[in-house]
């Protein structure tokens, strides 16, 4: 009964747990605590841990599943070896505790049908700026994601988007995500980079699937002010920001809805850039192919125009679809080079990301051409 996220007594977790239930009898008779498999990348993100009670209310024990997340200040998770300015620089920009603000906020309300928030169970403040999120454990189904997983999540992704036009969230660089992606990803990172002749003789950027990039690429990066500028037609919207099929959970009790979880990055974008995550994000992580994404296109941009249509929001699909195809551009090809593998050790494992990296660019950069 020691041991939990956040330093958390087990008595507060008694009484959170009462509280979310409605029962005040509840009793705590076992806690298992057990890290959540999930590969952490964002610095504000300390821990995922899954939390299986063992409870009691006077009628029988039950068993409460939860899933405890710890939210830091960027500081605290980025790389020791970073400069002190640029550590200093992302913690001040990086809106650590969004996540938890935005949950708590009543967004749950604007949920359209077949879509929901992850039940929170309860928020506790820790110092140093830090934060555990206790949410109810959706359970979700491990079956392979499917095509019409991707058409019905677009639906809803833009019937989302329509419903929460008017709410407020934390302030982002630049004003929207790409912007402040434009001018840090790209422009203080992968751009000069790139255009460095001393990055392309790294081993990495010498194996033929990544050399034979280098000109498409390094013209993108000369581009990229450019293609940023080809978005401003289309109205900003409010994102989620990371809707990936791995945070779009598939419960096992109603298979039929998805709980969205990681509200981490949301904030105004594009419209039709949530569906970027959605449709390119198995593939960039490497858990799906980067051949799955043209058909996904074809089928999801129609899908989240429709949802957007069914809340009012009137947007031609082909604007949509130039719209998503440009900020697909401006997202990946530059950032998802090899770049930061390039500080590991030249290993068969890194070897075999960099190509598997190239391919995706590569399927990337094609779509431009098939626009």
């Amino acid at each position: 009964m020691t041991g939990l996220p956040g330093g958390l007594a087990t008595d507060a977790l008694r009484d959170d747990l009462r509280r979310w239930t409605g029962r005040p009898a509840l009793t705590v008779d076992a806690v298992d605590c057990a890290p959540l498999p999930h590969r952490i990348s964002a610095p504000t993100t300390r821990a995922l841990t899954r939390v299986r009670v063992t409870a009691n209310d006077g009628t029988g024990t039950q068993e409460l599943r939860l899933v405890a997340k710890e939210l830091q200040a960027a500081r605290h998770g980025l790389p020791p070896e970073m400069p002190d300015d640029v550590r200093a620089h992302l913690d001040a920009v990086i809106p650590w505790r969004l996540e938890a603000d935005v949950l708590t906020s009543g967004v749950d309300a604007l949920m359209p049908p077949g879509l929901r928030t992850p039940d929170v169970v309860a928020l506790h403040e820790q110092d140093g700026d830090r934060i555990t999120l206790w949410m109810a454990d959706a359970d979700p189904l491990g079956t392979p994601w499917t095509p019409a997983d991707t058409v019905r999540a677009a639906a809803g992704l833009g019937r989302l988007a329509a419903r929460r036009i008017g709410t407020t969230t934390a302030p982002i660089p630049g004003g929207d995500f790409l912007t402040g992606y434009r001018d840090e990803q790209l422009g203080a990172w992968a751009v000069p980079w790139l255009l460095d002749d001393a990055t392309w003789a790294h081993p990495l950027f010498r194996l033929p699937e990544v050399a034979v990039l280098r000109e498409e690429v390094c013209g993108l990066a000369r581009r990229v002010a450019d293609i940023h500028a080809r978005l401003a037609p289309l109205p900003l919207l409010p994102a989620h920001g990371d809707p990936t099929p791995m945070n779009l959970l598939r419960p096992r009790s109603r298979p039929g809805e998805f709980v969205l979880i990681d509200w981490g990055m949301t904030g105004p974008a594009p419209a039709g850039f949530d569906l970027l995550p959605l449709l390119f994000g198995r593939a960039e992580s490497g858990i799906g192919p980067a051949d799955e994404v043209p058909a996904l296109l074809e089928a999801a941009v129609p899908a989240y125009a429709e949802g957007l249509a069914a809340e009012g929001v009137e947007l031609p699909v082909g604007e949509l679809a130039a719209g998503v195809l440009t900020a697909a551009l401006l997202r990946y090809p530059c950032t998802t080079m090899p770049l930061s593998l390039m500080t590991e050790p030249v290993t068969d494992g890194a070897v075999a990301r960099a190509r598997e990296r190239a391919a995706f660019v590569r399927m990337v950069l094609d779509l431009e051409h098939t626009a």
